[in-house]
């Protein structure tokens, strides 16, 4: 049996021991009050995502199907998700944390021996308050006190770094499938040549994001890495190439009897452990500094300017800009065609701030983006790979 059948079967046998009706129960718990308790600093109904790291408040609340969101990264998650991303716990353990803190009684001959914290007295030992926890303000309190403590910066709990062992290894193993050609090449009418660099990889099934037990991939999905300026290995993200439809019961992250509640697949994963990061850096040096530099959101983009023949890097979201890579890019000759909604020209604005002498160029009307206006070149206007390049580099050679 394999060591994701394993996980799996060990997991199942774990979560039944709680009954659909109390996990039913614990996810109607109101999601704002389970995050507040967490100590996730909400603000309008936003916090900084804990799954990557983050300035700007990218997780959203949505209080009617009390569910929450990142529209940088795609995290999502119910009020058990929720808990077990950010204590790093399994999906019983999260269950009984949340009993244990909003008084919901599950019956479970093993509930209150948990070997991650004890009982909730135990617990409240370890959060330094020495009393039974109940569900007062003092309580909420407390907690949110040690969570300060724990919480590092920008929204993680602990420092965590990527896996590069494991994802060396995964690179090595995977190719570029089916779907993952017929994406690239047939629809999105990209260059095999220019995107030779990025080493993109794609899988038909979800495939494990580490090594136990940290979510999977889903499939079908393209699979590329992020360098440093160094080369060296620092990131990986995913794109999902099919349908929108529910999260598989195949991914791990998720609990898998049938009590699910179907979620939609995030279209973007980044890899446990990432931080903010520019895509493309390692090709940095093989850039001139006066030659034109275009700046996307998103590697999508990225993979047309290349295709174009110009060079590019991307920043993963509108919300994921780090002034830290500043100094890398400082008096480059910098482009950008903004994607044409609140977030595109926020990015905009974000980076004209960092870097002045920004060329801001506008997208004709009806493309969102670069890669809709170069398929509208090629498709609408039936011009030729050439000639979409001439006409493109002319707009950026200054």
């Amino acid at each position: 049996m394999c060591i994701l059948k394993q996980v799996r079967k060990i997991r199942k046998n774990k979560e039944t021991m709680i009954d659909k009706y109390n996990i039913q129960k614990l996810r109607e718990l109101d999601i704002l009050q389970v995050a507040d308790l967490l100590g996730m600093g909400l603000r309008n109904k936003r916090a900084l995502c804990i799954h990557h790291d983050d300035h700007h408040p990218s997780l959203a609340f949505n209080v009617k199907k009390n569910t929450c969101h990142c529209y940088s990264c795609g995290f999502s998650a119910d009020t058990i998700a929720l808990v077990r991303e950010r204590l790093n716990l399994g999906f019983s353990e999260a269950c009984r944390w949340l009993a244990d803190h909003f008084d919901v009684y599950i019956a479970d001959d093993r509930y209150g021996n948990s070997a991650k914290y004890g009982n909730s007295a135990r617990y409240a030992d370890k959060c330094a308050d020495k009393k039974v926890l109940t569900a007062s303000d003092r309580r909420m309190a407390s907690l949110r006190a040690h969570f300060a403590e724990t919480h590092v910066s920008h929204g993680h709990i602990a420092s965590s770094s990527v896996d590069v062992e494991f994802y060396q290894q995964m690179f090595r193993q995977m190719h570029l499938s089916e779907s993952g050609q017929r994406f690239l090449f047939e629809e999105r009418l990209l260059s095999s040549e220019a995107l030779k660099v990025c080493q993109i990889v794609s899988t038909e099934q979800s495939v494990c994001m580490a090594r136990v037990g940290r979510g999977v991939f889903d499939g079908p999905s393209l699979i590329f890495p992020y360098f440093d300026q160094e080369g060296r290995l620092v990131s990986v993200q995913s794109r999902y190439l099919g349908k929108k439809k529910s999260e598989s019961s195949f991914d791990m992250e998720k609990v898998s009897i049938d009590e699910v509640k179907p979620k939609e697949i995030p279209r973007f994963k980044f890899a446990p452990g990432s931080h903010r990061m520019i895509y493309g850096l390692d090709r940095l040096k093989d850039y001139p500094p006066d030659e034109p530099l275009l700046i996307t959101e998103g590697p999508s983009d990225c993979w047309t300017a290349l295709t174009l023949g110009i060079h590019a890097i991307a920043i993963p979201s509108a919300t994921l800009f780090d002034r830290r890579f500043q100094g890398l890019l400082a008096g480059r000759n910098l482009h950008i065609f903004p994607d044409q909604d609140e977030a595109g020209l926020s990015l905009y604005f974000e980076l004209k701030k960092a870097f002045p002498r920004l060329v801001y160029h506008q997208l004709p009307e009806g493309c969102k983006d670069l890669s809709e206006y170069y398929l509208k070149l090629r498709r609408s206007e039936g011009m030729t790979l050439e000639e979409t390049k001439t006409k493109v580099q002319s707009s950026v050679s200054v």
